[in-house]
């Protein structure tokens, strides 16, 4: 051709390349925003909820018809909660504020004041005992008198058996010391030996405290509880042989015990012997029938240290909040045991560390305890969720989480549903899975609100992440942790 010619369709062939990008652009343009709004459509807590329901599937709408387990013995503490406003009492007890102590045991109103304040300043939760019976049932007779109260079925067992029990196609048998009026809160379906029956209940005062509430120096920027009592019958494990005696016949297909942290009340040759009895119990225990141990707040290293090297070995899963992780993990000195527990939430990737050291020490095939039963750690905080376990020892466990992590929103805001307004994420939009692990560390990950349960590996150690939807303005706090356990385990199943 002429070079004129050419010339003219170098032009064209330029301005149709031209057109062509321009179009194609506009076409990715166009999908681009339909993609967005398809999918980011609302708040991430909206987002997270949709992906909570496509993500979970028919457990969510079918969760109960999902009942893993039909028979469930739960052992070994219950009593009465009495639920007041922590500085609504303290002020009627005359207590003054502005000192901030940490105490193992309660000897007076004014310790009981300095450790309200400290620990409502880091917005932590922890269980004491009072020393004082006179001085205990004195404060709960002016808690009885306030106007605002509440009475609920207390106690890490008889929660998580309330649980369970709200399925009526579920059987539980509870073994802790119930007086007639924990007995008139408990659902027909909860069975209670008789060995465990007694006159007058266990009374476990509840401090609770909100966003803004105020004592001393310290001003709350979350919603928890203090909570302390003088407790005899479930500080001496006085239903453990009940108890076991009674499973014997019930033939429960899970058995979950909590309540142990209260040993730290008594002389440590007395629950060192207590101990050992427990072990006892739990080796003639079919290694068919899984055992959760539910932890609870302890000021006793001594106490945590001997549970994980005796008890941990002989259950098949555990669960545990933030604080109890920590204080774990400064007991045996585990990896972040120097974390400052009132610097905030714990990082995803320090949670990942610990659980992961849980399992590799204490866990099946560990060379510590190579005949450990342990396959299951259940971690749960306000911000997010974890369960672990060693890999093809349990299945179903990213709808655990998830449904859990889903639950503990529902519980805390007291509605059928969660509601995207009355609720808030916390958690970080990108964060490491491990701090200690480089390769997990050189990845880290970024949080997709329409895949919220995430999952990962380490070594033989299976994580399984979720984050939690914070109610903006809760109304029940008390026996949440235990309902989060009991909701995980209800869809985990145990791999014989």
């Amino acid at each position: 051709p002429r070079p004129r010619d050419s010339r003219v369709a170098s032009a064209l062939h330029l301005i149709m390349f031209r057109l062509w990008r321009l179009w194609l652009g506009s076409v990715l343009i166009i999908f681009a925003w339909w993609y967005n709004g398809y999918t980011r459509v609302g708040s991430i807590e909206e987002r997270t909820i949709a992906g909570w329901r496509r993500q979970l599937g028919d457990y969510l709408h079918h969760n109960r018809s999902k009942q893993v387990y039909r028979r469930v013995a739960v052992g070994l503490n219950s009593n009465i909660d009495l639920i007041v406003s922590g500085t609504e009492l303290l002020k009627d007890l005359n207590a003054t504020g502005g000192s901030q102590v940490e105490h193992d045991v309660l000897e007076s109103v004014q310790h009981l004041q300095e450790m309200f304040e400290h620990r409502m300043a880091r917005c932590a939760a922890a269980e004491r005992g009072f020393a004082d019976q006179n001085g205990f049932r004195e404060i709960v007779e002016r808690a009885q008198q306030l106007n605002n109260k509440q009475y609920f079925v207390g106690g890490n067992a008889a929660l998580v058996g309330l649980n369970m029990a709200s399925n009526s196609d579920v059987q539980v048998l509870l073994g802790g010391p119930v007086g007639h009026q924990l007995q008139g809160l408990l659902l027909p379906n909860i069975v209670v030996p008789g060995g465990c029956k007694q006159e007058s209940d266990e009374v476990h005062l509840i401090l609770e405290y909100k966003p803004g509430d105020t004592w001393g120096s310290a001003t709350a920027f979350c919603s928890n509880r203090f909570i302390f009592s003088h407790d005899i019958g479930n500080s001496n494990l006085l239903a453990m042989e009940s108890f076991f005696t009674s499973i014997k016949s019930f033939g429960p297909d899970l058995i979950v015990l909590s309540g142990l942290h209260l040993l730290e009340k008594l002389d440590e040759s007395v629950w060192q012997g207590k101990v050992k009895e427990l072990i006892t119990h739990l080796t003639a225990v079919s290694t068919h029938i899984p055992i959760h141990l539910e932890l609870a707040s302890t000021a006793s290293l001594e106490l945590l240290s001997t549970l994980s090297r005796e008890v941990f070995p002989r259950v098949t899963s555990v669960g545990l909040n933030d604080q109890e992780l920590l204080s774990l993990s400064r007991a045996s000195q585990g990896p972040h045991h120097s974390v400052d527990e009132g610097a905030g939430p714990l990082e995803v990737g320090v949670v990942g560390d610990q659980l992961y050291w849980i399992l590799n020490t204490f866990g099946a095939g560990s060379s510590k305890f190579p005949s450990s039963r342990l396959t299951r750690v259940h971690f749960h905080s306000f911000t997010f969720h974890f369960i672990a376990i060693i890999r093809d020892t349990w299945k179903n466990s990213m709808t655990a989480v998830g449904t859990a992590a889903r639950m503990a929103a529902i519980q805390a805001c007291d509605s059928i549903e969660i509601k995207a307004n009355e609720v808030e994420l916390k958690i970080p939009q990108a964060f490491l899975k491990s701090v200690e692990d480089e390769t997990l560390r050189q990845n880290p990950l970024v949080y997709n609100p329409s895949v919220p349960v995430s999952q990962w590996s380490r070594g033989q150690v299976e994580m399984f992440m979720s984050p939690v939807l914070i109610c903006r303005k809760p109304i029940k706090t008390v026996g949440l942790g235990d309902a989060i356990s009991a909701t995980g385990l209800q869809h985990s199943l145990m791999v014989s």
